[in-house]
């Protein structure tokens, strides 16, 4: 079954009369690679989304929405913790990986506001 980021590069690939294999080419990866990611069995790579926008011109609306289906489709989210990183800082990001899928609506809410009035 597609998903919904298979389904936009489906129809960009198909809007650009290429077959799976030129596509792929295209984007660098392989055509079984491309198939499974179109299937919504394997991970999306990093920056196959910005390349695809890149490589097939995509307008913003588009783009936006192959942005948003990634997204979507993420299981994990890697967080890198440099050397310089503090020990606070660490045992936050620990706590939060640890007891997000626990979190309700209202407490993700208010994570989510203090994190965008956030400046750096």
């Amino acid at each position: 079954m597609l998903s919904e980021y298979g389904k936009i590069l489906r129809k960009v690939r198909i809007d650009s009369g290429e077959l799976l294999n030129d596509m792929a080419v295209k984007l660098g990866v392989s055509p079984a690679l491309l198939s499974y990611i179109e299937n919504g069995k394997r991970e999306i790579p990093q920056g196959l989304t910005e390349t695809a926008i890149t490589r097939y011109n995509l307008a913003s609306g588009l783009a936006e929405q192959l942005r948003a289906a990634e997204t979507q489709s993420k299981k994990m989210v890697k967080v890198e913790l440099s050397p310089s990183v503090s020990v606070e800082k660490r045992q936050t990001a620990l706590l939060f990986a640890r007891t997000f899928n626990n979190m309700n609506d209202d407490v993700l809410a208010k994570i989510r506001v203090l994190l965008e009035g956030e400046d750096g």
